[in-house]
């Protein structure tokens, strides 16, 4: 349903005769925010960076709709609540978000705008697996949720914005292990909550 909802806004979100355009670029730093424990132990997912770019359509000078792509790729590091082994490199877990949210631009005519917006998210998770990848797998289903954001933009030109911005996903996702025959034997998580919060600085062209 969710899926159905991000298309059906998408659709509505770019319009062929739309009042304005913006493109933007941005570079993203994500902490996850969830308790990444489980019986077994801790699936450690540290800070990471990432990049992302983004269409933003103003319906009005207040109103507007972004559509964003955002990418990161933290390290993945399961820690055993009982070693050995003590801990097991599962490389990268790359993250894709994409998200659609509606915003409210406070102060549009000031060269410094506070915004808020919520909207929905489609999130894409890669696989895990260990050094050599043929002892450990783990597969992630694509997963919808929704987010919330805040931010501050500084019009620079009166075609050029700068962005800060801070935005918030819960994100619990459900783990399909297809292989573990490390030896010894170590215990992974059926699910993962990475509930990442994302601050962002960007820079977008309005057209």
């Amino acid at each position: 349903m969710m899926r159905r909802v991000l298309l059906l806004a998408l659709a509505l979100a770019l319009p062929l005769q739309a009042a304005e355009l913006e493109v933007g670029i941005r570079h993203v730093v994500m902490q996850p925010m969830g308790d990444q424990s489980f019986p077994g132990g801790k699936l450690d997912l540290p800070l990471a960076r990432g990049f992302g770019a983004s269409a933003e359509v103003f319906w009005t000078e207040r109103v507007s709709t972004q559509l964003a792509a955002t990418f990161v790729n933290p390290e993945a590091i399961l820690r055993p609540a009982t070693p050995p082994p003590n801990d097991v490199d599962l490389g990268t877990l790359g993250i894709a978000m994409y998200t659609l949210s509606a915003r409210y631009h406070f102060r549009a005519d000031a060269r410094f705008s506070p915004f808020a917006g919520a909207g929905g998210a489609l999130v894409t998770l890669g696989d895990l697996d260990d050094q050599f990848g043929d002892a450990i797998e783990v597969r992630f289903p694509h997963e919808t949720t929704f987010l919330a954001e805040a931010g501050v933009r500084y019009r620079f030109r009166p075609s050029v914005r700068f962005e800060l911005g801070a935005s918030y996903m819960p994100l619990e996702a459900r783990a399909r292990v297809e292989r573990n025959m490390n030896v010894p034997r170590v215990e992974l998580p059926s699910r993962v909550a990475v509930d990442p919060l994302t601050i962002s600085g960007a820079v977008a062209w309005r057209f």
